[in-house]
């Protein structure tokens, strides 16, 4: 059943709705602020969170800006609970990001419904952006994001870094362990990724043991530092029922487009198997680009 998250530092309210959630079958966590919410989100992602706008740390504004700024948080379906029942009071609720918005004092039965509609759509969401297998980003939602980020770095002139990591000889661990150990090691270097990523940072499977970091905001030489670390990790890594696993990496910067980015880093991975795996290699002309 879905997880869904109240926020609110009234102990009555939350009470009463974690009361008739729980009696929905739902899984139900709880924050009194918005500083915790964020917390209990980055452990949990919840489908939905109930958000109250006036509490003491942080609005339910602040709270959704936080939220929108993160890739994975727009796979959460957010509800405004709110007192005030001014139009344009609403219509700021849309713009930081909520998705809905229901007035106090609310009909139960009413945000039920409104809670139900946001499970199916954050379900739909997550089916059409998320890789089953290792619960990363799936290719079509890179290569739309990609798109935004590339936007976003020239029209602001920041700083674009990919990382392309392959696993090396992956097809020996399938057909020595199988593919149900295979599927483990795919799972467990994705979550390995997600953990070496800061919020702001995009981590998708791009087919097969083929997996993409993107950096926005990281000049050439932190993705180079990012990438270095991982290819010691996996090397390091105790993989279960596996003696040692590596990966070979291919690191770029923006300089045309995104389609001229993923060309890049795609060559400088090629190049780093080539030369013998297990290892960083750095596209030349984002090198060149860095010195300038």
């Amino acid at each position: 059943m879905s997880k869904i998250l109240i926020v609110d530092d009234n102990v009555k309210t939350r009470k009463m709705l974690c009361r008739h959630l729980i009696k929905m079958g739902y899984e139900v966590s709880e924050a009194e602020s918005g500083q915790i919410a964020l917390e209990i989100i980055r452990d949990e992602l919840p489908e939905v969170v109930l958000l109250d706008v006036m509490m003491p740390d942080m609005t339910g504004f602040e709270v959704c800006q936080q939220l929108r700024k993160t890739p994975q948080y727009e796979l959460i379906y957010i509800i405004i609970l709110t007192a005030l029942t001014d139009n344009e009071y609403k219509i700021e609720c849309l713009d930081q990001g909520a998705d809905d918005y229901v007035t106090k004092p609310f009909d139960i039965s009413e945000l039920l419904a409104r809670i139900r509609v946001g499970e199916r759509t954050a379900i739909k969401k997550r089916e059409a952006t998320i890789d089953g297998l290792t619960k990363v980003y799936n290719r079509n939602y890179f290569e739309m994001y990609l798109a935004q980020e590339v936007s976003r770095a020239k029209r602001y002139k920041r700083e674009l870094s990919l990382i392309m990591t392959d696993i090396d000889y992956f097809k020996k661990i399938n057909d020595n362990y199988g593919h149900l150990v295979g599927d483990m090691v795919l799972q467990e270097v994705a979550q390995m990724l997600m953990q070496q990523c800061r919020r702001s940072d995009l981590v998708a499977r791009f087919g097969g043991e083929e997996f993409l970091m993107l950096l926005p905001e990281t000049p050439l030489e932190g993705g180079i530092i990012v990438a270095e670390r991982m290819c010691q990790r996996f090397a390091n890594h105790n993989f279960p029922d596996i003696d040692m696993i590596t990966a070979s990496f291919g690191v770029a910067s923006l300089i045309k487009d995104g389609r001229d980015l993923l060309r890049r880093v795609d060559s400088a991975l090629y190049i780093a198997k080539k030369k013998g795996r297990n290892q960083v290699v750095v596209d030349e002309e984002s090198r060149i680009k860095n010195r300038k």
